[in-house]
């Protein structure tokens, strides 16, 4: 009886440490960004995955993000841009929420999609009748690798900001301007 009692006592303890073990965190293969400006009164913020090139190409016809397809603009869930008040995007009028951002690129132009569903896993649930604004915005060489996918903002003033989407060699710059700004 004694020896029963201690496999059992020995099971209990492996199996707490078995599970202790598995709820540890872990560190994401595409760790969670936000980046975060305000422009006037308005509070903008944009949360992502980002993931890293690792040797990969990127955007091409043939690459992970094939020229001409719909792109999470991002990894894991959706990227979202939240804006406290309306903003225009580039000339096009953009209410206060929170929209996904999705992107279809192209070797010297992407359109940039801010979508309503701001819950899309991915583009299985995608839906274009839920565009918000649709923006066409030419493509920049990057200056250097960009391993890391990263989404930042550029020049700021009290009327207006840059929304910049960089990776691999490619950085698109998305406008975005406020009429308030008292």
């Amino acid at each position: 009886m004694k020896k029963l009692g201690f496999q059992l006592l020995t099971l209990a303890f492996a199996m707490l440490f078995t599970f202790q073990l598995s709820a540890q965190d872990k560190p994401a293969a595409s760790p969670l960004g936000k980046v975060y400006q305000r422009v006037g009164v308005t509070d903008v913020e944009v949360s992502y995955s980002r993931p890293s090139a690792k040797g990969r190409t990127i955007f091409a016809d043939n690459g992970l993000v094939p020229f001409g397809k719909l792109w999470r603009t991002g990894a894991n869930g959706a990227t979202t841009i939240s804006v406290s008040t309306a903003v225009m995007i580039g000339d096009q009028k953009l209410d206060a929420g929170t929209y996904s951002i999705l992107s279809i690129p192209a070797a010297n132009e992407w359109t940039i999609i801010f979508n309503s569903d701001a819950s899309l896993r991915g583009t299985g649930g995608y839906s274009e009748a839920k565009d918000a604004v649709r923006i066409n915005v030419p493509v920049s060489a990057a200056p250097a690798l960009v391993e890391t996918f990263k989404i930042y903002f550029g020049t700021v003033t009290d009327t207006m900001t840059e929304l910049w989407i960089a990776w691999e060699n490619t950085k698109v710059k998305v406008p975005i301007s406020v009429e308030k700004t008292w």
